[in-house]
């Protein structure tokens, strides 16, 4: 390694290119006729923002209804090898695979997910974790698996932790559950809590 390429790297990994419009950074280095420092600065960037640009993939994907799209892009995201070390820095994008396998109506495969992305965090428990609960809730009452639908909404409790959206999708799924039992009371009481939490 040169010892400009050296000084390149110190720089790149100082805090200073955080906010610095990279764009600006090749263009001026262009500019200078600096194109190995270019090509350089282009490699470095592109290597350490590699999560947030396949984040803003999937999320424009999505944006789009590209389900397929989305999904390989969040499939990406959580490879374990970008996938962030700290505990709970992949849920949005957990979150978003479900969604997109959703979409896809690959139902038993949502659940396989939640059951397993859950477990990779707590060990110990059999529980989908909150956050992915509402994508399970679906898919079980979609496949009209009635008793895992029921262990799931079961499950669901401190429902202020939820989200307006994740309300909905347990509540209409514990309505499901209820007219499937034939509880014609609870699906009124279930029904109620629903629209409440779109309101």
């Amino acid at each position: 390694m040169t010892d400009q390429s050296k000084e390149v790297s110190k720089f790149l990994k100082s805090q200073f290119l955080d906010g610095i419009d990279l764009q600006l950074t090749q263009n001026m280095l262009g500019q200078l006729s600096d194109f190995d420092t270019m090509i350089f600065v282009a490699q470095k960037s592109h290597k350490s923002d590699m999560t947030r640009i396949l984040a803003e993939d999937a999320a424009e994907r999505e944006m789009y209804e590209d389900w397929e799209g989305s999904f390989q892009a969040y499939e990406r995201l959580l490879d374990s090898r970008l996938s962030n070390e700290d505990e709970g820095g992949n849920i949005p994008a957990q979150k978003g695979l479900l969604r997109s396998l959703l979409k896809l109506g690959r139902l038993d495969s949502v659940l396989n997910q939640a059951y397993g992305m859950s477990k990779q965090g707590l060990s110990e428990t059999t529980d989908i974790c909150n956050e992915l609960l509402p994508s399970a809730v679906e898919a079980a009452w979609r496949l009209g698996k009635w008793s895992v639908l029921d262990k799931l909404v079961n499950e669901s409790s401190g429902e202020t932790a939820f989200d307006a959206d994740a309300r909905y999708q347990l509540e209409f799924g514990r309505t499901l559950r209820n007219l499937h039992s034939g509880s014609t009371a609870d699906v009124v009481t279930s029904l109620t809590a629903a629209r409440d939490s779109v309101m």
